[in-house]
């Protein structure tokens, strides 16, 4: 048997991508490599190699993909590596460039909004230097339970508002020190992905720390990732931070939700007026359509509300999804299209 050239090698790569990209997912627009359902393809020789990143539904893409590459006249060998979270449909990570943004109350909104539309929602809270979910949820007395099944040891969410809850933060006490090398981080991830008794979800949210770490890698090489939400403030440094997340995950060409800019502008409890939280020396709110230097959309601008930052424990709890609930039904809308 001969073996290809480098360059007959790199044409058949090509004609994999190609043949890939002529199969959509069901009831989309999306096919199998702009949808980034299909990572990690290699071509050795006469054989070829993906990993197929798919929902709990979509168990049907294994056969499909390995019959079509089989009809390949030059290929030998077909060898599909499937990556799923058991019981998940759609896993959409919630990503941000700056820490203290409000990526974890806007986590909270989307996934309190799927609920209200009829989903059944989870969130991991994959945020290793600051979890606060609990926080957000006014719920601190969540703690990690374990179940032994016959696939093993898993851990057992908690369930607040009938939200699904798994968090970094229950594995310390609280004000305890959550400093993480790299190794443990990865394993970690890969347990609160994997081996947690989920059951049925329709949509698990992770919640990213913010940056480009050693958890969004894990996540973009390990995890069925559906689409990211971007999250950050008006400003330089915030937008520069988030352009430097959003080339992160074009790197693995995964389609982007948008891009909520939260604390935008505030309005004067005296006079009604409202004004950029950032003024510059005009005091004029900025209206941009997109994260300036990339193509991810702007989808929201969330006034700050005092009352949500100044609330405190045993007060009626106003939430995002609550003062901005035109958004995030919306955003709902959106997320509730991926599944069809």
């Amino acid at each position: 048997m001969s073996i290809p050239s480098a360059n007959q090698a790199d044409l058949r790569l090509v004609e994999v991508k190609e043949l890939l990209s002529g199969i959509l997912l069901s009831d989309s627009v999306l096919n199998l490599i702009d949808s980034s359902v299909v990572r990690n393809i290699r071509v050795i020789e006469n054989d070829i190699y993906v990993r197929l990143f798919h929902g709990s539904d979509q168990t049907n893409l294994i056969d499909l993909v390995r019959s079509a590459l089989q009809n390949i006249p030059w290929c030998n060998r077909v060898v599909v590596d499937p990556r799923t979270i058991p019981g998940v449909k759609r896993t959409l990570a919630v990503a941000s460039g700056k820490g203290g943004v409000g990526k974890t109350s806007v986590t909270v909104a989307l996934a309190r909004s799927l609920k209200l539309s009829g989903f059944k929602v989870g969130i991991l809270d994959a945020d290793v230097y600051g979890p606060n979910i609990s926080t957000v949820l006014s719920s601190d007395e969540i703690i990690v339970d374990t179940l032994e099944t016959s696939s093993g040891t898993k851990f057992v969410p908690h369930v607040v508002d009938g939200i699904k809850i798994i968090s970094v933060g229950m594995l310390a006490e609280e004000g305890q020190s959550l400093a993480w090398r790299g190794p443990i981080l990865t394993r970690l991830l890969k347990q609160f992905m994997f081996d947690v008794q989920w059951e049925d979800l329709d949509f698990l949210l992770i919640d990213l720390p913010p940056g480009t770490g050693d958890a969004q890698i894990t996540l973009l090489q390990e995890c069925p990732l559906a689409a990211v939400l971007l999250v950050g403030i008006p400003g330089l440094s915030s937008q520069s931070d988030l352009i430097r997340t959003v080339a992160m995950f074009k790197e693995f060409n995964l389609p982007f939700l948008g891009y909520i800019e939260n604390f935008s502008n505030v309005k004067c409890p005296h006079c009604g007026e409202q004004f950029s939280f950032l003024l510059d020396h005009s005091g004029h709110i900025d209206s941009p359509s997109e994260i300036p230097g990339t193509d991810v959309p702007l989808i929201a601008q969330l006034q700050i509300h005092p009352e949500i930052l100044t609330q405190r424990s045993g007060d009626s709890v106003q939430t995002l999804e609550s003062v901005h609930p035109e958004v995030f039904s919306s955003l709902a809308s959106v997320c509730s299209k991926l599944i069809p």
